[in-house]
């Protein structure tokens, strides 16, 4: 795998293993700062949801394969639009500034696992 997926990996996962603790160990914290408002049983689900992901995105660096780090991006990349989408809208409902960087954090996730795809798409070819 290249090191620019590398590194966004490992950057992602650190995050999402921060968000997941606190998802999980301290809800109220979270919903607190969430432009959705408290809802500690969503905050746990989604927590548990990112432990989830975790190990499918540990799994995908541990042993590489080309076919499922296509996979991997390709849900990554339908997810960040998706909750970016999400997230937009709900900008645009009620003009929460937190949403607005969730909507730009994910679209810059989204352009930077495409970013990564090609590179590997790239390095593959090269090296069949």
């Amino acid at each position: 795998m290249n090191k620019f997926l590398k590194v966004m990996f490992i950057v992602l996962i650190i995050a999402m293993t921060g968000a997941m603790i606190f998802q999980i160990f301290f809800p109220e914290v979270m919903g607190s700062h969430s432009g959705y408002g408290v809802a500690v049983g969503w905050q746990r689900e989604i927590g548990f949801w990112n432990l989830a992901v975790l190990m499918i995105l540990i799994a995908v660096n541990v042993k590489y394969d080309w076919f499922y780090l296509r996979v991997v991006l390709a849900a990554l990349m339908v997810g960040g639009i998706g909750i970016g989408t999400n997230h937009l809208l709900t900008y645009l409902a009620q003009a929460s500034s937190v949403n607005l960087v969730g909507a730009i954090e994910n679209y810059l996730l989204v352009v930077g696992w495409a970013v990564g795809w090609y590179l590997q798409d790239k390095m593959e070819k090269m090296n069949p």
